[in-house]
């Protein structure tokens, strides 16, 4: 049921944002989609293409401190799947000692208000988590502002190999609307504006060595008997090997 809410909020998002593009230089949907059925097989995957090559992945948390969207590549950094985090708060990712740092710049003033300070309280975390926060369009400053752009640095819970249990991440981004999410208050009172959402690059602060990228590209796995002849492979050997299973087992 939680992952059928993030995919519909997730596809009732995109169904604005593109609709809402500038007609100058930016092709509309409709247009989009006329053009990838004319390339048929000859698309190239840059979403893909983008979310491996960048030394990181991407995170979207709403103003309440939920995560709305995470790229799957978090896996890759915090040992986290993508569909355990995803509409979870991310608060429980974050050490204690950074939450307060978070919430401020979820803030468009970097001041958020008392009711969005982090629950010490077990029994007041289910009432703050269900805290909505709503701001006016028209007093908040304009969408492209640079005052809205965000660079902190948090620490993440992570599953990986780390002696502390926390991974260090820098976050960059801005504050942007959060269309197509029509929302309820307690008193039941439909929230129709747009709410502005952190949309970030989150990247560990010391970057990779080479070694270990390639190691994360090129590793994977196999079956051998005593004798250390091949039996099986994974589909990732088998594109680096070049060599199908069948043709290992002759080897």
């Amino acid at each position: 049921l939680r992952l059928s809410v993030i995919f519909l909020r997730t596809k009732s998002f995109f169904s604005v944002a593109l609709n809402n593009q500038p007609v100058n230089g930016v092709k509309k949907s409709s247009e989009q989609n006329d053009s990838s059925r004319t390339s048929g097989e000859g698309r190239v995957p840059e979403g893909e293409l983008l979310l491996q090559a960048l030394n990181g992945f991407v995170l979207v948390v709403t103003a309440e401190g939920n995560i709305f969207f995470c790229s799957h590549t978090i896996q890759d950094f915090l040992g986290f799947h993508q569909t355990d985090v995803m509409h979870q708060s991310v608060f429980e990712l974050i050490h204690t000692e950074d939450q307060q740092e978070f919430k401020r710049n979820l803030h468009w003033a970097l001041n958020p208000p008392l009711s969005l300070e982090p629950p010490t309280d077990p029994a007041a975390e289910e009432s703050a988590s269900s805290c909505l926060v709503s701001y006016n369009p028209d007093q908040l400053p304009p969408e492209n502002s640079s005052f809205l752009e965000r660079a902190f640095v948090c620490r993440f819970r992570c599953l990986l190999d780390n002696s502390s249990g926390f991974l260090p991440l820098s976050i960059q981004g801005r504050l942007k609307f959060l269309h197509g999410q029509n929302r309820q208050s307690d008193d039941d009172v439909l929230i129709s504006p747009p709410q502005l959402a952190l949309f970030a690059v989150a990247m560990p602060l010391q970057p990779p060595a080479i070694l270990e990228i390639r190691t994360k590209n090129m590793i994977f796995r196999t079956k051998h008997k005593l004798d250390f002849t091949p039996m099986a492979c994974d589909a990732k050997g088998k594109i680096v090997l070049g060599y199908t299973e069948a043709e290992l087992r002759v080897r």
